[in-house]
């Protein structure tokens, strides 16, 4: 967002510019004589930018890529009965322990048949005890001994199978955690196999992401990854590699690769939150840093265009001392230097700003090492002591004359005047000019007169 306000700040500086100069070429064209000439140095074009040094600093390389939060312990608790919900007893977000009632199902019926299969073990046990005293009496065989003796069994499975599904409208959980889905509602009539609740356990919660299989050889246990969540804000986590996958999915071409947390971390997640996911690759430390934005790519080479800082202490140093020098004598002299009636310039009057210096901007090529989102290490052509163009470049060519500015404050200053104002100004600064002009004319007739 920076980068794109900064580019459209110089751009509408440009065209103000051009604005500015055009009316002070109106102005010019008043108030100058027909024989005299324009010199070339007033048409000369001056590029403002923006440069800094670059900076030495660490940088990684990454693979960045998009996940969700997902629970390694997650179960979908399903109904293994048929009935009708009659209680209700959690909520989505409550936290739950393994064997708690979560709900349960209507038992008239389940009642019904253990109540039927009750019945039917006392007859089968009854027939059974008449048949085992009826053989132990010699009265009885043993074939109808056995018989009532299977009978009872028979009934007592029976009944037993009929305790298991009563148990069965009963649902509770599976595992400790928290409800984060709820199906069912009072009074529904649920089916076997039905999913009715999902439950996750937060102190298993994880991130996996898939890089591609020409990253393997780069992937290793304990690797740091750099997350942020969406629903957390801009708070960066750092995740480390648990579990590499050591097979390739044949149909995407990548590697499962899961992440962990910091137990509080977990503390903070939430199922299946948005994760955006920067796996640290490489990293390079001290590295010679400039921003990705100031390159300028040509014919697959890469180039920065720089300004010599010791040039730029040399101008700043000689601009400095004219106004010194000036700041005295010369204010006399112009004053003496008045045409007789002429007015002479009020102190009041506010003075003209000094003009900024002026840089010739050199084009270099350079090789690069890591890039992240923002930066990217110079591995040679460029040094510590030189300013990099990272604003305006692409409107540069070698030798172009540039001079150091903030765009956003240049633009402001500027779009503050009307045209009538523009005018003006531009009126005002070329009198200015012609008087400074003529005063050094004076200054130097008078050195070769001497």
């Amino acid at each position: 967002m920076h980068k794109h306000l900064g580019v459209l700040a110089l751009t509408l500086l440009l065209a103000l510019t051009v604005r500015c100069d055009y009316f002070q070429k109106t102005a010019n064209a008043v108030d100058a004589q027909p024989k005299q000439e324009k010199k070339s140095e007033d048409t000369e074009i001056v590029i403002p930018v923006q440069a800094e040094p670059p900076r030495r600093g660490d940088i990684s390389s990454y693979f960045e890529t998009t996940a969700r939060v997902e629970a390694e312990n997650r179960v979908q608790v399903t109904a293994e009965a048929v009935g009708e919900c009659e209680k209700l007893l959690v909520e989505e977000g409550d936290r739950v322990k393994a064997g708690e009632v979560m709900a349960e199902l209507d038992r008239t019926t389940i009642q019904a048949a253990i109540g039927q299969a009750e019945v039917q073990v006392r007859q089968t046990k009854t027939a059974y005890d008449i048949a085992e005293r009826s053989l132990a009496e010699g009265i009885g065989a043993k074939a109808e001994r056995d018989n009532a003796q299977f009978a009872h069994e028979q009934a007592l499975a029976a009944l037993n199978t009929q305790q298991v599904q009563l148990s069965k409208l009963t649902i509770r959980a599976p595992i400790s955690g928290v409800v984060t889905k709820r199906n069912i509602q009072a009074g529904q009539l649920v089916s076997g196999a039905t999913s009715v609740f999902t439950i996750v356990d937060p102190s298993s919660y994880m991130i996996v992401i898939n890089p591609p299989e020409k990253e393997l050889a780069r992937l290793k246990l304990g690797q740091i990854a750099k997350v942020t969540i969406d629903a957390l804000g801009d708070q960066e986590f750092e995740t480390a590699v648990r579990r590499i996958n050591p097979g390739v999915d044949s149909a995407s071409g990548t590697v499962k690769v899961t992440l962990d947390f910091a137990p509080e971390v977990r503390a903070k997640l939430r199922e299946s939150a948005f994760a955006r996911v920067r796996l640290v690759l490489e990293t390079h430390e001290n590295a010679l840093l400039v921003p990705k934005d100031a390159l300028v790519e040509e014919n697959a080479r890469k180039y920065l265009f720089v300004i010599s800082r010791e040039e730029q202490e040399k101008q700043e140093a000689g601009a400095k001392a004219p106004e010194e020098s000036s700041s005295g004598g010369e204010a006399v002299e112009e004053a003496a230097a008045q045409p007789d009636g002429a007015p002479a310039q009020k102190p009041s009057e506010p003075q003209e700003a000094p003009q900024k210096p002026t840089f010739l901007a050199q084009r270099i090529e350079i090789q690069t090492g890591l890039e992240d989102s923002n930066n990217i290490e110079i591995l040679s052509g460029l040094d510590d002591q030189m300013l990099v163009v990272t604003l305006g470049q692409h409107t540069l060519k070698p030798g172009s004359k540039v001079t150091v500015t903030n765009a956003t404050d240049e633009l402001l200053s500027k779009m503050s005047l009307s045209p009538e104002e523009a005018l003006k100004a531009a009126q005002e600064k070329r009198a200015g000019e012609n008087a400074a002009s003529g005063t050094r004319i004076r200054q130097q007739q008078r050195r070769h007169h001497s």
